[in-house]
């Protein structure tokens, strides 16, 4: 079995490797034995080749439907560690029962806890392939009888990816790209983005809202990086990450918040066994309770 991969980093040729700035999307079939995604993991073929080798790994629900999860990762997050990652959640999500494959959006990170800003930059630069060369293509993906179902979910700076992604896409309005594609569920799980930004009558976030038929957030007010980064950030408003969505002004109906901190709070030692990363600001990742929701 591959791990399927959507990279825009840019690409090394000589040492086969993946750079720290952004580039044409590279799609990819990660070798199982592989731990690190590389440009000769490229699928031969193009996006239609990846897309069908993606459908024919995916597991099927019992009346033929698939689901496809994208997965964006956060901020300093390696090509290794955003694979090991992915493949953390299809493993815990298909033991529960949801069958879906999930393919991993990698865009450039600095590897640099230090480097915030110049990630949120190539965050930004690199949104709008998420949907135009990943999401748009497979919402228009399908095989008789077999409806494929795209979901999205985003950890950290992955939910500033997505929301600049859709903003792009349906603020460019380009005359060659259909508008009327649609998510089910988009997930983000301690993000990086403005709390305002759900405000009733804000429109940040507005084109997510359009694109998808629900929203969750999970939050935790533990969530150390989250409140580190609003020093770092432009934009000093708490993060929905650490403090959920506004409450004295309520926003989309399609919209749930989730309040993980007492979750977080019942588990006193906690210690990761397979990936790395600040603990309160990753837990999620390794925590059943988390998954058996997310399923």
């Amino acid at each position: 079995m591959s791990s399927f991969v959507l990279c825009v980093r840019n690409k090394d040729s000589q040492t086969d490797t993946f750079g720290e700035s952004v580039s044409a999307p590279s799609y990819l079939a990660v070798p199982d034995g592989e731990q690190i995604p590389r440009p000769s993991h490229k699928q031969i073929g193009g996006v239609g080749a990846w897309m069908d080798a993606i459908v024919a790994q995916a597991i099927p629900k019992p009346g033929g439907e698939l689901d496809i999860v994208f997965f964006v990762h956060g901020y300093n997050t390696p090509p290794e560690e955003a694979l090991k990652r992915q493949r953390l959640v299809e493993g815990e999500l298909r033991d529960r029962g949801f069958g879906s494959l999930v393919i991993g959006f990698d865009w450039p990170t600095s590897g640099s806890a230090v480097l915030y800003l110049r990630d949120r930059k190539n965050a930004q630069a690199a949104a709008s392939q998420l949907v135009r060369g990943g999401i748009i293509p497979f919402t228009k993906y399908n095989l008789k009888d077999c409806p494929v179902e795209i979901h999205l979910m985003a950890h950290s700076m992955g939910g500033f990816v997505v929301r600049e992604a859709f903003r792009s896409i349906d603020k460019g309005r380009d005359a060659n790209l259909s508008n009327d594609w649609r998510l089910g569920q988009v997930v983000f799980f301690a993000a990086d983005v403005s709390s305002s930004c759900f405000d009733a009558g804000d429109t940040d976030m507005v084109p997510v809202f359009d694109h998808c038929g629900r929203f969750t957030n999970y939050f935790s007010g533990y969530d150390e990086a989250l409140a580190v980064s609003n020093a770092k950030n432009i934009d000093l408003s708490s993060r929905v990450g650490r403090v959920g969505m506004p409450t004295d002004n309520p926003g989309h109906e399609k919209a749930v918040d989730v309040d993980c901190g007492p979750r977080y709070a019942a588990v006193p030692d906690r210690k990761f066994k397979i990936i790395d990363g600040m603990t309160s600001h990753s837990w999620y990742l390794e925590d059943s309770i988390w998954y058996d929701d997310l399923a």
